[in-house]
């Protein structure tokens, strides 16, 4: 059986109510117990006093002794020192009865106090005797009754007042219970959750008593919690990217080692072959090794042009080849780039284009973004299909970049190929890329050279076509 969790309001309310329960019952239990005898000992200690002052009067005790007997209620009775009246109380209580004595106290000086009661009566008496210097000898009667009586009702009337205060003490004990226990009640169950890592509450507890200067730590905990996770978090999440990319890189270097072993086999393999031929038929056929040395050096050339791609392609992703930041126009150096490209336009049947219309000045290594463009370009020779056009353009973004578009009829990049269309040495059409000599590497130097420059590339199929882009850094005066 699951036992219910006490609240710390209860406990604390209980735990006051108690102490005070406690004290108030203790007060009314000792009050009840003692009263009477506090009254008992005020009376004797009153008659011990008339006796006294009796024997002080000397002889004209007469009027003192009426008088005492008048306002305190008592009855008197002085004898000489045989035994004779010399005077008789007016109001004699146990006269003519038989006095049974209930208790008697001895003092030192000689006096005494018994508590008597008459045969056929429950009424019960004080009598204080004392014997006086010069002989004569007092008793001092009291009835006990009125006594016990008044010792009764303020027994009662204590008891009365007990039970009210103890009301009106749990009264108040709930109420300081609530103020004292609303600011723990509220910092536990932030530090909840703060166990649970929630830092979104802060103790608004204005004290300036150490409950309040605890809130003020717990806030200034759960701020100190909050920067450190947070910080923690960002590592953390930089950590997981580091590893991530380390892999990355891992995983491109296996690829491209393999990539290039492959690439650089076929041609070691033609040149060597071909370098035995020629050993066997040159004496024989000088037709034949002439033949034989100009396909050795077409795949030397082709070799050497792996190799120096490769090696661009290195220094561009390992930024060691960082860009040499100018302003140029941009619509100059595209203008430049195609008339360049016109012979290569002419042998592959393709009609190529520029749009722009204002001047465009940007900020980048125009050598950088001409590999660029170029690589763009003649990739989208190698794949221009149908109408076979190629068409240049430009765009103004509003992140202070301009786009290049570079779109060519003819087919679409397929889906199988989308997240490695900028990786070395991928080819979406390897036959046809090879025929063509190229290595697939240009793609990748161009992601490779925009990054650099804190740019993008990207490409989007069209309906007709495909779009590859590049976008380029605004110069500040180009900036609107």
């Amino acid at each position: 059986m699951k036992i219910k969790k006490i609240s710390i309001r209860t406990k604390v309310f209980l735990q006051i109510a108690a102490i005070i329960a406690v004290c108030l019952i203790g007060i009314s239990v000792a009050n009840s117990q003692l009263i009477e005898s506090v009254y008992i000992w005020n009376v004797e200690r009153s008659l011990s006093s008339m006796a006294q002052d009796a024997e002080n009067a000397g002889a004209n005790y007469f009027p003192l002794l009426s008088e005492f007997e008048t306002q305190q209620g008592v009855s008197i009775d002085l004898y000489d020192n045989v035994d004779n009246y010399l005077y008789e109380g007016r109001s004699n209580f146990i006269s003519g009865n038989k006095i049974n004595i209930i208790s008697r106290k001895e003092n030192d000086d000689g006096s005494y106090f018994n508590v008597v009661s008459t045969d056929g009566s429950t009424t019960q008496y004080i009598v204080y005797g004392k014997n006086f210097k010069n002989g004569y000898h007092i008793e001092i009667t009291a009835q006990k009754d009125p006594i016990q009586e008044n010792a009764n009702i303020a027994t009662r009337v204590t008891t009365t007042i007990t039970v009210m205060a103890l009301l009106l003490a749990l009264v108040f004990i709930s109420v300081y219970a609530k103020r004292f226990t609303k600011p723990l009640i509220e910092m536990s169950s932030i530090t909840n959750k703060i166990a649970n890592l929630d830092f979104s509450d802060k103790c608004e507890i204005n004290r300036k008593d150490e409950i309040g200067i605890l809130a003020r730590n717990i806030n200034t905990v759960s701020d100190s919690l909050n920067t450190a996770l947070t910080e923690l978090r960002e590592k953390n999440e930089k950590l997981m990217e580091d590893i991530e990319n380390e892999r990355r890189i891992e995983k491109m270097r296996s690829d491209f080692i393999s990539s290039a072993s492959h690439e650089l086999k076929t041609p070691i393999a033609i040149i060597r072959g071909y370098a035995e031929g020629l050993k066997m038929s040159v004496d024989s056929e000088n037709e034949g090794a002439t033949e034989y040395c100009d396909i050795i050096m077409h795949e030397a050339d082709r070799m050497n042009k792996l190799v120096l791609s490769m090696l661009e392609q290195s220094q561009y992703s390992s930024g060691s080849k960082m860009p040499d930041l100018k302003e140029f126009n941009l619509n100059v150096m595209i203008e430049d780039f195609l008339k360049t490209a016109t012979p290569i336009f002419e042998e592959k049947g393709v009609t190529a284009s520029f749009t722009s219309v204002d001047d465009i000045f940007v900020l980048a290594d125009e050598n950088q973004y001409t590999t660029v463009l170029s690589n763009i370009v003649l990739n989208a020779c190698s794949h221009a299909k149908g109408e076979k056009l190629i068409e240049v353009s430009t765009e103004i973004l509003d992140n202070n970049k301009v786009r290049v578009n570079v779109f060519n009829t003819g087919s679409f990049v397929d889906d199988k190929d989308k997240d490695g269309i900028f990786t070395s040495f991928y080819r979406a059409d390897k036959a046809h890329s090879r025929a063509e000599g190229r290595f697939g590497l240009g793609l990748s130097i161009v992601k490779s050279i925009t990054e650099n420059h804190g740019c993008e590339c990207g490409f989007e199929n069209k309906e007709n076509g495909v779009t590859f882009w590049f976008t380029v850094n605004l110069t500040e005066g180009q900036i609107k």
